[in-house]
């Protein structure tokens, strides 16, 4: 965890650990102190944790920084008299991951569908943009890889440094392929909403026009 500097640093919360292991005031620098120390003697154990129930490398270093996050500003829910600050990492980790593997889940759906040229389920907030926007056919028709970064950028809202992170890509590629995956989306709802030509009469054939 990187250290800030103390004025940029949020308010020391009431940390029940810290209380146990400092003699000081659990303010200030010496609590900033200690929770980094458990920072770092725990961040292994809780990766590991986190990798054991999330297989996306990325996925799961989101998952423990949300972990510390959540000791953090909620230390004082942990009371160091009933049991080891493992298990209370632990189930932490637990509740984080498996929130995060059910958004990955929802997430796969809906890119799932959308490839297959189907909406989404309605009451998914992507399916809904989707509808909205009417392109559903349109990005079916985009080569996968552009599809795929078309989809996590305007639909998942991740940045381009963290689409190259999740598809393990040069950040240059992920661009090209993103401006590419715009042009010939933005061609083919063009292409879609244009009107058919009316078909040319047919030679040598007169129009009957009854009196």
């Amino acid at each position: 965890m990187r250290r800030r500097p103390v004025s940029e640093r949020p308010p020391a919360p009431d940390c029940g650990y810290c209380r146990e292991h400092t003699r000081e005031e659990p303010h200030g620098d010496t609590v900033r102190d200690a929770f980094d120390a458990i920072y770092a003697h725990w961040y292994p154990q809780v990766l590991r944790w986190a990798r054991r129930r999330c297989p996306d490398a990325h996925e799961a270093e989101d998952v423990v920084q949300q972990v510390f996050t959540e000791a953090w500003l909620h230390s004082a829910r942990y009371c160091p008299r009933r049991g080891e600050l493992g298990p209370w990492l632990y189930g932490i980790t637990a509740h984080k991951a498996t929130d995060a593997r059910t958004a990955s889940v929802r997430r796969y759906e809906v890119f799932r569908r959308l490839a297959q040229g189907r909406p989404a389920e309605p009451v998914d907030d992507c399916a809904r943009a989707v509808e909205r926007l009417g392109i559903t056919g349109a990005a079916a028709a985009l080569p996968d890889g552009r599809r795929e970064i078309l989809f996590l950028a305007h639909y998942l809202d991740l940045t381009q440094p963290e689409i190259a992170r999740r598809l393990g890509l040069p950040l240059g590629t992920v661009k090209s392929h993103t401006r590419r995956a715009l042009k010939a989306l933005a061609q083919l709802v063009t292409d879609r909403d244009e009107p058919a030509p009316r078909p040319a009469p047919r030679p040598g054939r007169r129009s009957r026009t009854r009196l």
